[in-house]
């Protein structure tokens, strides 16, 4: 029986997450005193989803997968399912570190998309209600990242 699931990731983030994203990026550079590099000026919006939301999508869809025993061919956006100033999440980072942060403000990347949002609702059906907003996921890194890098 043929079961293909394509499962689409919207901006995950969160403790031990890649150095080569935003929230890391940006938390390095408040730290160190460096300036941010906004591209398209700081005029983007993300989908931005904590990894226990994506762990929680991804649990339903495999649950999904082993109920089935018929040929499934399917794709779930696994998202927040709202979209987030990228400035609101730098301020969320700043009240978090407790300091403010230098901004480099350069024009579009020519590879980024000013927005993302990801249409949740078949995943949804399924069971899908991500829990953890901005608030609480930028708080639930920035502990981690002062507690692993030893920053006060």
């Amino acid at each position: 029986i043929a079961r293909t699931i394509g499962l689409r990731f919207f901006t995950v983030y969160g403790p031990y997450g890649r150095p080569d994203m935003a929230l890391f990026k940006f938390t390095d550079a408040i730290v160190n005193g460096t300036p941010l590099t906004l591209y398209n000026h700081g005029n983007m919006k993300r989908d931005f989803t904590y990894v226990d939301d994506i762990v929680q999508g991804i649990e339903l869809v495999i649950k999904r997968i082993l109920e089935r025993d018929k040929p499934l061919n399917e794709i779930y956006n696994i998202g927040y399912g709202e979209q987030v100033q990228l400035m609101d999440f730098v301020e969320e980072i700043e009240k978090n570190l407790g300091r403010k942060g230098t901004y480099d403000k350069v024009p579009p990347h020519p590879a980024d998309m000013p927005a993302t949002w990801s249409d949740t609702s078949k995943l949804q059906k399924l069971g899908y209600k991500p829990t953890t907003p901005i608030s609480e996921g930028v708080e639930k890194f920035i502990t981690w990242y002062k507690e692993y890098y030893n920053v006060n």
